[in-house]
């Protein structure tokens, strides 16, 4: 192991785990402003709340233009990326690879949004809502089942959006530039206003955004050579209107939207890897190059919600109602996957034509919340009712180009519209039976109908591949699933809270893929989460901290594959895997002006039983205590700011974050995923580990002018985030870290 990342790794971890203790020594020091979460569907200081969560302002994602998930998952512990697709997400190494229905909920507010299934995602992103429209992030990890339904069974993300005012006028408004190593400089702009509208009573809150991200990639194709080829355009923005009716009631109307066009990707092509070794991640045409035709994905998302709270007696109901949609359209070169093609039209092995997959999908979704609480005595309640009917579909057309760029034609059209309808009923209480000790626990009970059909068009040399041209019957499935959490816990006093949770969430089963060998449908997967956490304020509150150690037992695991002939990927059912670990995170203010943050993760994400091998069709290899696939056995990152003040009406700040992401396993192997004309069968390999550093800086003044500046990935890291490579045939595709990006910021709040 390369010294230097030890020392990296043992810094992170005495920073988490041993800064309590150093800042018992000090004396005197300011204290941190207590952090408040809407985790539970309700407004509480973090440390009260029986979860394990990290809270991330809006205000900070803002100052160093951190506005996708792709710039900050690694200081989010236990977070883990393998790609922009929701489904590409997960936490606590909760992960199979592959596109699976996703194990992370994504809320806006308290509405779910995307799809509960990989299926009714198409290729819809996630939604990277940028920060300009937030308050903040909260990350809640360990399943989530009980309050907030089905594909959580990792945990969860929720955007908090700004809430409009009635009695205040306020608002912020900024301009930046942002510059990356060996690329574009670009530009973007962003603000909100609050209006208070009619006295007290009515509020309108707008926000809005433009920007450019910059690009670096190079393209050396001779039909679509250029320079920074990767671009991307973002813009959107979100109004929102507050009727305070009464004191007691009042309705909140919501609208978000955000729109991309993108040019290209970052990934790179790279070397194939040599039987028996494993990758060396070396990019084929250089790097930060590539060899490839016309790519773009565009696409956008947006939402439309209501809400009414309205107090009536002792008790509080609460109506949620959206309508939301996520669409994307993606054209990708896949000529070195569907290889087979050219031939069929004439065109030698690597003579240079052409394959495109154009992926249209996305889907939209209606939900609606109904939800009673109330307190009795020593008891908190809550009951609800839950609706969600969900719409989508993934369109796929095969495109073949002969070397010249010249159309030859769509050789594979089809269609797969699929819907969700779930209905869903809840509780949970908290009950106080001593100042010290109280008990917080819930059930959920949900069922759910699918249905799927599809047509495909398929060119008549292609058809001993896809088959013929058909029109497929509409495939249904249906299940139920009962959640449950408790969680009791232990206040040692104001500042200190201890809390044990056992907790469940599931994924729902659907139909399959019509393939031979294949089962028509596959089943739920579970989890049941085991965890113990401390969390609360030390040193006069000048340390917060948040400590959880769990045990994730997971069962009928869900996993993706590809059947070798045809490329189609279908979903089954595995065995039992098991995630172990243990999470921390700290906040120390040791001086006047200065913050020392840290978190870390220990993690052992395995399998806890042999994958099954289907007789018939292509399955995935994995054995007992094999890793799941993109989790870090530790992970961490080390922060320190100063505030500092130049005069009395000027004040100044230098930070430093410190990232460090451990080795990752691949994706489990396909058994028809062979190197060589031998019949040699690929193995899995480690994604290395890496370091970035971060840098920021500004200045501020007390009429609300400021100036930020920002550098990411100081040293110029080429950190490997993602590398995908066909269920093993190669390293194809390797997404590095962004090379060195500077930024700067002017903006005023008022």
């Amino acid at each position: 192991m390369n010294p230097n990342r030890l020392s990296i790794r043992c810094a992170v971890a005495t920073a988490v785990f041993c800064v309590a203790g150093l800042a018992m020594a000090q004396e005197r020091a300011p204290s941190l402003e207590e952090v408040v979460v809407t985790a539970q569907k309700r407004a509480e200081r973090l440390i009260d709340v029986p979860v394990a969560i990290t809270a991330v302002s809006g205000e900070s994602l803002t100052q160093e233009n951190l506005t996708g998930i792709i710039d900050y998952f690694s200081r989010i512990p236990s977070l883990q990326y393998s790609c922009n697709k929701t489904y590409c997400l997960s936490l606590r190494g909760l992960s199979t690879g592959g596109a699976t229905n996703p194990t992370v909920g994504i809320l806006i507010d308290d509405i779910p949004f995307g799809s509960t299934l990989q299926s009714g995602s198409g290729n819809a992103r996630f939604p990277d809502i940028d920060p300009s429209l937030l308050e903040g992030i909260e990350v809640l990890r360990g399943p989530q089942g009980t309050l907030y339904g089905a594909s959580s069974i990792g945990g969860l993300i929720k955007y908090v959006t700004r809430q409009p005012q009635a009695d205040e006028l306020f608002g912020r408004v900024e301009a930046g530039i942002s510059s990356v190593t060996g690329g574009s400089t670009e530009w973007n702009a962003r603000g909100y206003l609050n209006v208070p509208l009619w006295s007290d009573r009515i509020g309108l809150l707008v926000s809005g955004f433009t920007r450019e991200d910059p690009a670096y990639i190079d393209n050396i194709n001779a039909n679509f050579a250029g320079k920074d080829v990767n671009t991307t355009e973002i813009h959107g923005g979100s109004a929102a209107l507050l009727f305070k009716v009464t004191d007691d009631l009042s309705i909140t109307l919501k609208a978000l939207r955000q729109e991309r066009d993108a040019k290209f990707s970052p990934s790179i092509q790279s070397l194939p890897a040599t039987p028996g070794l494993p990758p060396t991640y070396e990019p084929r045409f250089g790097r930060n190059t590539i060899n490839l035709s016309g790519t773009s994905d565009v696409g956008n998302q947006e939402l439309y919600s209501a809400r009414i709270d309205w107090a009536i007696g002792g008790v509080q109901l609460t109506s949620l109602t959206s309508w939301s949609e996520s669409t994307g359209t993606n054209i990708q070169d896949l000529s070195a996957v569907f290889v087979f093609i050219p031939p069929q039209y004439g065109f030698a092995p690597g003579g240079g034509a052409v394959v495109n997959i154009n992926d249209i999908g996305g889907g939209d979704k209606f939900t609606q919340e109904l939800r009673l609480s109330g307190t009795s005595g020593a008891l908190d309640w809550r009951v609800g009712v839950f609706y969600t009917d969900e719409d989508g579909s993934v369109d796929q057309t095969l495109t073949l180009f002969d070397p010249t760029g010249s159309l030859v034609g769509d050789v594979y059209v089809g269609k797969s519209p699929v819907s969700y309808e779930e209905r869903a009923i809840f509780a949970d209480a908290t009950w106080r039976f001593s100042d010290r000790w109280a008990v917080q626990a819930g059930v959920r009970y949900a069922e759910n109908d699918q249905s799927s059909g599809g047509s495909t068009t398929v060119d008549a040399p292609l058809v001993p591949f896809f088959g013929p041209t058909r029109t497929d019957d509409s495939l249904k499935s249906s299940d139920d699933s009962v959640t449950f959490q408790i969680s009791p816990t232990y206040r040692f006093n104001d500042d200190l809270m201890g809390y044990l949770r056992v907790s469940s969430g599931y994924r729902p089963g659907g139909p399959n893929a019509a393939l031979p060998g294949v089962p028509a449908s596959y089943a739920p997967d579970e989890v049941v989460n085991y965890e113990l956490g401390l969390k609360g304020y030390a040193a006069n509150r000048t340390v917060s901290f948040d400590v959880a150690a769990f045990v994730i037992d997971w069962t009928d695991i869900q996993l993706q594959n590809t059947d070798a002939v045809t490329q189609f990927t279908y979903t089954t059912n595995g065995g039992k895997a098991r995630s172990t670990g243990l999470e921390g995170s700290v906040e120390f203010r040791p001086w006047q002006g200065g913050t020392i943050t840290a978190n870390a993760t220990l993690l052992d994400a395995e399998l806890s039983q042999d994958l099954p091998v289907l007789a018939d069709a292509d399955s995935l290899l994995g054995g007992d205590g094999d890793r799941l696939p993109g989790s870090a056995r530790f992970s961490g990152n080390l922060g320190i700011l100063q505030e500092f003040s130049l005069s009395p009406n000027v004040t100044a700040n230098v930070g430093a974050t410190l990232i460090y992401v451990g080795s990752r396993r691949s994706e489990f192997i396909n058994t028809n995923a062979f190197i060589d004309e031998e019949g040699t069968l690929a193995s899995r390999f480690d994604l290395p580990d890496y370091t970035q550093l971060d840098l920021r800086a500004g200045i501020g003044t007390e009429s609300g002018w400021s100036v930020d500046l920002y550098a990411r990935n100081v040293t110029d890291e080429e950190g490997v985030i993602t590398a995908i490579n066909r269920n093993g045939t190669n390293t194809s595709s390797v997404v590095f870290l962004q090379p060195r990006t500077w930024g700067l910021a002017v903006s005023k709040r008022f």
